[in-house]
């Protein structure tokens, strides 16, 4: 395992290895890590600093109201690769089907926040990517066994920002 992670890191990595740790952040750690940065507006986090977390919002497919959540992600260049893991639960994610209805969302990691265009990653993608977020988070691993569903994974690409005297050209 990677010498410079903290033992709190080290225990929630160790925790999603078994079903009922996946369980104590299904329905304990996600909550409160989801007010904690609800109350701080996405700065402030429970994640350990080495778990890379993004605070995505999406627009609802269905209702047109804006939807935030907390999502692991893997960076790839200017690029943020996500997946619709839902620990391993039978569905996938409400972020994940607002993405592939959308197609587009806003992204925040501490007080960056950028807008992103998403699409489905192609099978080579999830080939070269699954390893690589199994890395920053082995409980994929676990949520992978608990369910026969595919997860969808995104790739979250930066938007063009068009400045406001080009709008009136």
């Amino acid at each position: 395992m990677h010498p410079h992670l903290t033992r709190y890191h080290r225990f929630g990595l160790w925790l999603t290895k078994s079903v009922p740790g996946v369980y104590v952040f299904r329905y304990v750690w996600t909550p409160l890590d989801i007010l904690v940065l609800r109350l701080t507006q996405g700065h402030r986090s429970l994640a350990p600093r080495a778990v890379p977390e993004v605070w995505l919002t999406t627009i609802g497919r269905k209702t047109q109201r804006t939807h935030s959540t907390a999502v692991l992600y893997l960076r790839d260049g200017d690029r943020y690769v996500v997946v619709g893991s839902n620990y391993g639960r039978g569905r996938h994610p409400a972020w994940a089907h607002n993405l592939r209805a959308n197609g587009t969302a806003t992204i925040q990691i501490g007080s960056h926040q950028q807008e992103v265009s998403s699409r489905s990653a192609t099978p080579e993608e999830v080939e070269r990517y699954w390893p690589r977020l199994l890395e920053v988070w082995p409980g994929g691993a676990t949520y992978r066994w608990m369910t026969d569903r595919e997860f969808w994974m995104f790739v979250l690409e930066p938007r063009p920002q068009v400045s406001p005297l080009a709008r009136s050209e």
